[in-house]
């Protein structure tokens, strides 16, 4: 009866680690932010680079946010996983800390398994605490396999997957007529596109995710097409940014991020979803 029990933990764990390890494939890149949500400053404890580089050491492909970055990372963000450290509750005394990967609209990919460090020196404490807990990816044995059901978000904000982008793409190209003497004819049409394209870009929904990308004096958003949004300059005030070119500010209030404009008469808030 004891065998039997522990091959049925065995065989679950066993199953649980080859979905991990098949979903985590789909991913081509990872993407590390500069700031985690409890460090005070920038790169604290050099944390966030070194979460970089064990993932670069252990044959995935990382970069920070604020990288330049891939082409088709830049066409299709969906591609890449974002990583996040958090400080695991519980332990007196211990530095504990996990590393969460997400994908592009927020879900949780993988948790790793807790790290644990008793060193008092809060460097030592947390350069250990994170290495345990990378062990997790470091024996995933990651290997990147595209996925035809990859999630590719469009410029419309429709999703489709890789499968049914590249059939369409496909009947698109089909159907494209090699430039000829018709060029003048087709001419009032392209221009007619061309102006529906551009009406569509101007389109925005404050509800959308952004991610923040670090710039001198703020950062700039940049949305899942991506484009930038907004560029936010730092005030003297913490988490409260203008807005350039507009007459409006970004501030964080209850843990939220709001949008205000003030175009001569006061209008109410509008929330934002952003990522830093």
């Amino acid at each position: 009866m004891f065998k039997k029990i522990i091959f049925t933990v065995s065989f679950v764990l066993l199953s649980l680690y080859g979905m991990a390890q098949k979903d985590i494939n789909s991913y081509k890149y990872v993407l590390v932010p500069k700031t985690f949500e409890f460090s005070k400053n920038k790169d604290q404890y050099q944390l966030n680079s070194l979460l970089k580089f064990l993932f670069n050491k252990y044959g995935y492909e990382a970069y920070f946010t604020n990288d330049k970055l891939p082409d088709d990372l830049i066409y299709n963000r969906c591609l890449a996983l974002t990583a996040d450290v958090e400080k695991a509750k519980g332990g007196l005394f211990k530095t504990k800390l996990e590393v969460i990967l997400t994908d592009c609209f927020g879900n949780k990919v993988l948790t790793s398994k807790t790290g644990e460090s008793r060193e008092k020196d809060y460097q030592k404490a947390y350069t250990e605490a994170l290495r345990n807990a990378f062990e997790t990816y470091q024996n995933l044995d990651y290997q990147y396999v595209p996925s035809q059901d990859m999630v590719i978000v469009s410029s419309d904000n429709k999703t489709k997957s890789a499968k049914q982008t590249t059939t369409e793409i496909q009947q698109t190209t089909n159907k494209v007529a090699p430039i000829t003497k018709d060029f003048e004819a087709n001419t009032v049409a392209a221009k007619v596109e061309k102006s529906e394209i551009k009406t569509a870009k101007t389109k925005h929904n404050l509800s959308d995710l952004h991610y923040a990308q670090d710039i001198e004096n703020g950062f700039q958003l940049v949305n899942s097409e991506p484009r930038i949004v907004m560029v936010l300059l730092n005030t003297a005030a913490e988490n409260v940014f203008l807005v350039k070119g507009k007459s409006a500010i970004v501030f964080k209030e209850n843990g939220s991020w709001y949008y205000s404009e003030n175009d001569g008469k006061l209008g109410e808030k509008k929330s934002l979803n952003i990522k830093f």
